[in-house]
């Protein structure tokens, strides 16, 4: 979940565009579990939108009169015919600025339900039907919705304005706050194992871009530093030592 990973890959591993590898990008809704290392088990059907990143997408963006034609390496064709051909993937290619807009539209749903829920440490339906809490999600959205309208990689796409407005990130969120309702989101899950949350790919990404373009997202950063702080409550309440007085009067550490 989240994005901001294959910028963060490209600064710290591959800083060289020509050495690059080429990137395919994925969303699914499959079900997959983890029995053991190396083990996943497929636990439910559903889809998965596949893309190709265009390698020099991002000079582009910094430099216009580069060209905008786009060889795609052999290889990663033959990659995306072969999963967009197996059957049990229901697998489907797109565009890169059409998925591109779907990583946005699943980035805005999960930027609330995820840290609301764990603020909450309640399942994803906790959100619904509760008016205060809406006017946090409304004033979370306005904020999403300001910045991925603002993107430098949206300028000149048609509808971006309707399609990231408010009021249909709220229908979103809604959506899918409904039909998981009896879920406990991935995040609070993370949270509640003590384990690293997504909070910096997701909230901390659509901070990132506002600060990028002028753009202050006071209750989203709010949010991003609660999950954070949390998130290190929680581990420094699992490895406190508390001291326990034994038989022998010494003093022993226990957790």
């Amino acid at each position: 979940n989240g994005m901001g990973i294959l910028e963060e890959v490209n600064r710290e591993v591959f800083p060289d565009i020509e050495t690059r590898p080429n990137y395919m990008l994925g969303i699914i809704s499959h079900g997959v579990n983890s029995t053991s290392t190396f083990s996943v088990v497929h636990a439910g059907f559903g889809t998965i939108a596949l893309g190709l990143v265009p390698r020099y997408a991002a000079r582009q963006l910094t430099n216009p009169a580069e060209p905008t034609t786009e060889s795609w390496a052999p290889t990663s064709r033959y990659l995306l015919r072969t999963l967009t051909r197996t059957p049990v993937l229901a697998a489907v290619g797109f565009a890169p600025t059409e998925l591109l807009q779907a990583q946005l539209e699943k980035l805005a749903v999960n930027a609330v339900v995820n840290p609301l829920t764990v603020m909450l440490d309640a399942r994803n339906g906790s959100i619904l039907y509760n008016y205060a809490l809406s006017r946090v999600m409304r004033l979370l959205l306005s904020e999403i919705s300001l910045v991925i309208r603002s993107l430098p990689e949206l300028r000149g796409l048609p509808n971006v304005n309707t399609r990231f407005a408010p009021d249909r990130l709220e229908t979103l969120v809604v959506g899918v706050a409904h039909r998981t309702r009896d879920n406990i989101s991935s995040m609070l899950a993370d949270v509640r194992k003590g384990k690293q949350t997504e909070i910096e790919y997701i909230t901390g990404y659509v901070v990132k871009r506002g600060e990028e373009m002028g753009i202050k997202c006071v209750m989203n950063y709010m949010m991003l530093q609660m999950v954070i702080g949390k998130q290190n409550l929680i581990n420094r309440e699992e490895q406190e030592d508390v001291p326990v007085v034994g038989t022998d009067k010494s003093v022993v550490g226990s957790k």
